[in-house]
Parts: structure tokens; C-alpha cells; sequence
């Protein structure tokens, strides 16, 4: 472990860094370019999700409208439909007025050809006469179609069930002419009834009207308006159309989640052409699948990079180091003092040139496709333990409080990257033979880990930026002399490591903060989002 990544290393070098953040807490917050409700408003309708609902009620609410609207214009042409009936009837009732008062016992006979003008097979005319004097009742004069002989009683009978009787006294006697829809007996539907009474000398003489069954079944449906075939038939045909614009939205949406699922999934080779069933994303997806190229072919650039220029430094430093080894061997004591300067800033040069390749290591890590879901639990308890054996315990003791069956999405190598730095921190600002507490267990839905020293702690002021690049807050003294280095198994510390553990928790989509102790000593705590607990979430791949 190179604990060239150990940022509170005392560091007077030009990498001191003073742009600064200015909290202890670092949470990758990028700032917006829109913000407040206008913010949100654009980003809410952006949604696919909140799309397919506005869709939804685009869908639902026009049905509701429009079927009030069109009920209400179907009763409008019903009542239309039946006042014209009504009226026409009422009218061939007032066309018979004028012979029905002119009309003399003898003349009764006439009566029936009289009605053969106004039949048809749509209405049924009956004509009653109620004497004026000495008569209890109406008389049934004639009809058309003509009723026979014996079919007279049922006739009778009919009138008095549809009630048509006592409508025959009422129009007499208020000399009105009535119209109305009456019912059928046995709730055989309805029928349109016009009665027109027409007052003579004689007595009064009453037109009875009435619509064929048939033909009001006609104009008058009196089933649902949800039932009639045309009505079904628009719905049918309105929710066909819903259909197929939810199943195109289901098909995105469902296109754009095998997308996610493979983007988590990237590392294990998986393309995004190979995934996609939407012919309008397969140029997307083949843009995907060159990006995740092109990434990998950066970070093996990188890692190349970072090696060859690592070995191309380490070559002339070498060098360089011999030649001042055998010449402090050979020059008298006045000389060495310029020697010991010269190995000093090897040591610097060397302890840059180790930092400088880790990180680009870094870096390409960072870069990196996929994720896969981290049982951190077994991590930290592996890391831990190596780490103990090549630490031993003169140099200090790591006491480690893990949670079980914690699991988080990342990599294993950028956490171990985390916990190496962390703990090479803890370790070097502990006093010799010291504990270094690491725990990890959830909170609020987050994975925590904490490493805690027992070292000096760090000023207040500090806090803020020890996570800065090339900002360190160790002694300076560490820095400037070579038998300090020396003590401390010659580690360079640059102001590195902090920083990258900043940069890996962020990637993550965590925070990390430094706090000092009341009891003495620093604790990093550093929260990351939870995966899951049963070994699987997102179609992640499950790593120990």
C-alpha cells in the first residue's frame, strides 16, 4: 500500500492548492442551470412518467364530455322526433274538426272514408262521440285501420288499460288537446297518444291519435345511451386508439429500462444494440455501445499511460540515486550536506512520480463502465485483515465494528481505494501502537463507514479543505527533512489521497466528511446509498 495518497501529509510543495470549497462535507452537488418552480415544472414535464399520466387523463376525461354532450344532444332529438309526431297527429285531428261538427246522426257513415285519407302504417286513428245530452259516456264510432265487429271489446279494453278514458273527459271538458307518450301494458314500451276533442252542437266528438308501436320504438330508445350499438361502437374504436398509444409509450418506457438494466450491467460485456427491440433506438443504442468503447479504450490509455511514464521516471531517478549514493561514499564530510539535499528531493521526485501514476490509475478507474453489487460487509472484513497482517501490531491495531449483508453498487477496486487511504491516514497520525476504529452500518437508508485515530485531530479551519487536491496539514518539517522521511518508512505525502477518496465516494453517489472527536482524534464518515440487503437489486451482479 502506497500511502502516497495520505493527504495530511506536511506539504510546503508548489501543489499546495488554495481555491477552496468551503465545507467539511463534500456531496457532488452540481448546481442547476434552472432552479425554483420554473425548475421544476420543466423537469416534472420532461417525465415520462408524468407524460403517461397527463396522457392518461387526456384519455379519461374527453369520454366523460363527450358522452354528457352527446346524451344530451340524443334526448334533444328524441324530443324534436316526438313533438313532430305529436304534432302531425294533433293535426289530423284538427283537419276532421270541420266535418265532425257539421256532422248529423245519418251522416256517421261517412266517418270512415274520411279516415282512410289520414291512414298510414305508422298511426292509428279511433274517433268517439259523447252525446250532449243524456250521454254517461263516449261511443266508438270508427277507426282506421278498421277495427271488426269482435275485435270491438278488445278494443275497449285496450283503450281503458292505457288509461285513454279518462283523458277523453279531461280534453272534453278543458276543450285542450293532449299529447303525451303512455306506457304499454305488461312494460311492452310505449306509444305516442294525440287526443283532439272537437265540440259541436251534438255533443263532443274526440280524435284519438296514436303512433304504431313500432315506429316509436323507432324514435324513442329507451335503453342506456352507453348501450346503443353506435355508442359502443365509437368507444370501441376510442379505446383501440388508447391502446395503441399506451403500448407505444409502454414500448419506450420499456426499451429505456433494458437500457438502464444495461447500463448497470455494462462491464459484464453486455450490448445496448443486442437489447434494444425499438427499431427508432437502435442507432441510439449502437451510439451507446461506441461511447462504452471509447470509455474503455480511455481508461486502458490511461492505465498504459500512467505505467509507461511511471517506468520512463523511475529509469533516470535510479540513475541519479546510484551515482549520489557512490559519491556520498567517496566525498568528505563538508560534502555531504549538498548529498543529503539531493537524495531529499529524490525522495519528493519519487514520491510525486508514485503519485502521479496512481493517480491516472485513479482516474481510469473512475472512468470505467459498470457497476456490480458490493457485499461490503465481506470487503471491509477482507481488507481489514490483510491489511492487519502487513501493518503488524507495533505500527497499530485496527478494530473493526462491520454490520452484516451490507451491499452497495460500485466497484471493488475504487472501495478498496477508499478504505486503503482512509486507514493509511488514521494509521499515520496514530500514535505508535494506537487503535484505528472502522465500522460500517446503515443509517437512514445509507451505508455508513467511519474510520476513526486517535491522532491530533485537525485545526477547525482545516476541515474544509483537507479533501482539496494537493493539499496536505501535516508538519512541514516531515517534509523538509530527509531523516524524517526516513522515519516514517519513506512516504511522500502530496495531498492525494483525500481527494481521491472524495472523487470515488462521489462517483458512488455518496458524501464524505471529516469530523474531530471529543475525545481526541479524527473521524472520517463516509455515507453511500444503500443497494439492498438480499444480494441483488437492479440486475447488478452480485460480488463478494
Amino acid at each position: 500500500m502506497d500511502s502516497a495518497f495520505s493527504d495530511r501529509a506536511g506539504d510546503s510543495s508548489p501543489f499546495h492548492d488554495t481555491g477552496q470549497a468551503t465545507s467539511a462535507q463534500s456531496d457532488g452537488t452540481q448546481p442547476h442551470g434552472r432552479n425554483g418552480l420554473g425548475g421544476i415544472v420543466s423537469q416534472f414535464s420532461r417525465s415520462v412518467r408524468v407524460q403517461l399520466v397527463a396522457l392518461l387523463l387526456i384519455f379519461s376525461v374527453p369520454p366523460v364530455l363527450l358522452y354528457s354532450v352527446f346524451k344530451a344532444a340524443e334526448l334533444d332529438k328524441q324530443s324534436l322526433l316526438l313533438e313532430a309526431v305529436r304534432e302531425n297527429d294533433r293535426t289530423v285531428g284538427r283537419a276532421l274538426a270541420p266535418l265532425l261538427q257539421a256532422m248529423q246522426p245519418g251522416d256517421f257513415s261517412r266517418i270512415p272514408q274520411e279516415l282512410a285519407r289520414f291512414e298510414s302504417d305508422q298511426r292509428n286513428i279511433k274517433v268517439l262521440f259523447k252525446p250532449a245530452e243524456g250521454g254517461a259516456g263516449f261511443f266508438y264510432v270508427a277507426s282506421a285501420p278498421e277495427v271488426a265487429t269482435e275485435q270491438l271489446a278488445a278494443e275497449r279494453q285496450q283503450l281503458i288499460d292505457l288509461g285513454v278514458l279518462p283523458r277523453l273527459e279531461g280534453s272534453c271538458s278543458g276543450n285542450v288537446t293532449l299529447g303525451d307518450r303512455v306506457a304499454l301494458p305488461g312494460g311492452g314500451g310505449q306509444m305516442l297518444m294525440a287526443v283532439t276533442p272537437v265540440q259541436s252542437p251534438k255533443g263532443c266528438w274526440v280524435v284519438v291519435v296514436s303512433a304504431a308501436q313500432d315506429a316509436v320504438a323507432a324514435l324513442i330508445d329507451g335503453r342506456p345511451y352507453w348501450t346503443r350499438p353506435e355508442t359502443r361502437m365509437a368507444g370501441l374504436i376510442y379505446a383501440t386508439m388508447a391502446v395503441l398509444v399506451f403500448l407505444i409509450f409502454a414500448a419506450v418506457w420499456s426499451a429505456l429500462a433494458r437500457f438502464r438494466r444495461t447500463a448497470a450491467t455494462v462491464e459484464q460485456g453486455r450490448s445496448f444494440a443486442t437489447i434494444t427491440a425499438v427499431p427508432e433506438l437502435a442507432q441510439l443504442a449502437k451510439e451507446f455501445d461506441a461511447m462504452v468503447a471509447r470509455l474503455r479504450r480511455t481508461t486502458d490509455v490511461l492505465r498504459q499511460a500512467a505505467e509507461d511514464n511511471a517506468h520512463a521516471f523511475k529509469g533516470p531517478i535510479a540513475v541519479i540515486r546510484q551515482a549520489t549514493e557512490f559519491v556520498s561514499r567517496n566525498v568528505a564530510d563538508p560534502g555531504t550536506a549538498g548529498i543529503n539535499a539531493i537524495t531529499a528531493s529524490l525522495n519528493r521526485l519519487e514520491g510525486l512520480v508514485r503519485s502521479a501514476q496512481r493517480l491516472d490509475t485513479a482516474t481510469a478507474d473512475m472512468l470505467e463502465t459498470g457497476w456490480a453489487l458490493v457485499n461490503l460487509s465481506e470487503l471491509v472484513r477482507t481488507f481489514i485483515a490483510e491489511y492487519q497482517v502487513m501493518l503488524g501490531p507495533r505500527n497499530g491495531t485496527i478494530v473493526p465494528q462491520i454490520s452484516p449483508n451490507l451491499y452497495i453498487a460500485g466497484r471493488e477496486d475504487m472501495i478498496e481505494t477508499i478504505l486503503e487511504n482512509l486507514i493509511d491516514n488514521a494509521i499515520s497520525f496514530s500514535p505508535e501502537g494506537g487503535q484505528v476504529e472502522v465500522t460500517a452500518m446503515t443509517e437512514d437508508g445509507k451505508i455508513v463507514v467511519s474510520v476513526a485515530d486517535e491522532g491530533p485531530g485537525v485545526a477547525p479551519d482545516q476541515l474544509v479543505r483537507i479533501f482539496d487536491r494537493y493539499y496536505s496539514s501535516r508538519p512541514s518539517k516531515e517534509m523538509d527533512d530527509a531523516e524524517s522521511i526516513a522515519e516514517t518508512n519513506g512516504d511522500i505525502h502530496f495531498g492525494i489521497g483525500l481527494w481521491l477518496v472524495q472523487q470515488h465516494v462521489q462517483a458512488m453517489g455518496g458524501t464524505v466528511e471529516a469530523t474531530n472527536q471529543d475525545s481526541g482524534g479524527l473521524r472520517m464518515t463516509v455515507r453511500i446509498p444503500m443497494a439492498g440487503t438480499n444480494g441483488s437489486a437492479n440486475g447488478l451482479s452480485r460480488r463478494h
